[in-house]
């Protein structure tokens, strides 16, 4: 058994994908299409998840659950309904569900703020701070209680980490402008000393970029910011994105997962020696920036791997124009 909790946030290229590590459970929270959570479940001798968070039915955040699910013992799995998804993917997802519920996994088809802290970790207490009973009951495809149309995105689920009574983590999956908004309405106070940035740094719906990661980044008031992405998707994180990001947080570390062609036109060449010795998507062909990232939860003085000077060394030492810094 573990003394501390920890949460690793896996580089798995375009997508999202946690596991927490529990003094009494194993949580996954999203589950993408990646061999990268199998692995890493391996390297870690874990035969058996307690529950998979999915935060909405986007791909790179659900397509991973029929594997997952035909490898590893799940005792459950909190997902929701999206009516906007009409793909042949979606309904593979919804079949391995229904297979896995036939052989014993508890699928629960809610996954609102009425769960939070009902959801069992151990010294970890699990927040379900977004969508609120109100806005779930409106449906992907439905509306707000505003009167506006609610997307996938717009109701990606927010989970916030607690240890120790600090929030340690937040983590919002695709959340859009309208999720944000909701969100504040509901919670005055959402700090958290570390973000995975909603949508990998990529477009948050009509709104200016820039002013949705100044609005995000300064409820949040992050000491670290991640961005899960991929070196060749999307061109993420956006520069309007991480120019918010930087107005917001000056003082705030920003690690992504894997190096943005923003950043780095040619991959580095050099050993990536300071990254966590976990499987990392970006490994193979030297596209990691922070890697998967570990990290030590102990509520005030919790710790990560790669150290944040480790990492700011490799920034300094490879990239001339490294994008986390142009707006600094």
């Amino acid at each position: 058994m573990i003394e501390l909790p920890e949460l690793i946030i896996l580089d798995v290229g375009h997508g999202n994908c946690a596991i927490l590590r529990d003094t009494e459970t194993v949580t996954i929270i999203d589950c993408p299409p990646t061999s990268t959570l199998l692995d890493t479940l391996a390297y870690l001798d874990i035969d058996n998840i307690h529950q998979v968070l999915i935060s909405h039915a986007d791909y790179d955040h659900a397509g991973g659950l029929p594997v997952l699910l035909r490898k590893i013992a799940v005792q459950n799995v909190y997902i929701n309904p999206d009516a906007n998804k009409k793909n042949i993917i979606w309904r593979e997802i919804r079949v391995a569900l229904e297979l896995a519920h036939e052989k014993g996994t508890l699928v629960h088809p809610s996954l609102t703020s009425n769960l939070s802290k009902k959801i069992s970790s151990g010294q970890v207490e699990i927040e379900i701070l977004a969508p609120s009973l109100g806005v779930a009951l409106g449906g992907s495809g439905g509306q707000d209680l505003e009167g506006r149309k609610l997307t996938s995105n717009a109701m990606s689920v927010v989970i916030g980490l607690i240890h120790d009574t600090h929030r340690i983590a937040l983590l919002p999956g695709d959340m859009d402008e309208v999720g944000l908004d909701n969100l504040l309405r509901k919670h005055a106070q959402i700090e958290a000393q570390i973000l995975v940035f909603p949508h990998h740094g990529g477009n948050p719906g009509t709104t200016n970029g820039r002013l949705f990661a100044q609005k995000l980044c300064t409820a949040v008031h992050p000491r670290l910011v991640v961005f899960s992405h991929g070196r060749n998707h999307l061109l993420n994180p956006r520069k309007d994105i991480m120019q918010g990001v930087n107005m917001a947080v000056p003082h705030a570390h920003v690690m992504c997962t894997q190096l943005s062609c923003h950043c780095a036109i040619a991959l580095p060449t050099s050993e990536l020696t300071h990254l966590a010795n976990i499987p990392a998507s970006g490994y193979t062909n030297n596209s990691c920036c922070g890697g998967t990232i570990s990290i030590t939860l102990n509520g005030e003085h919790t710790t990560y791997a790669p150290l944040l000077a480790s990492h700011r060394a490799f920034i300094d030492s490879n990239l001339s124009s490294p994008l986390c810094l142009q707006f600094a």
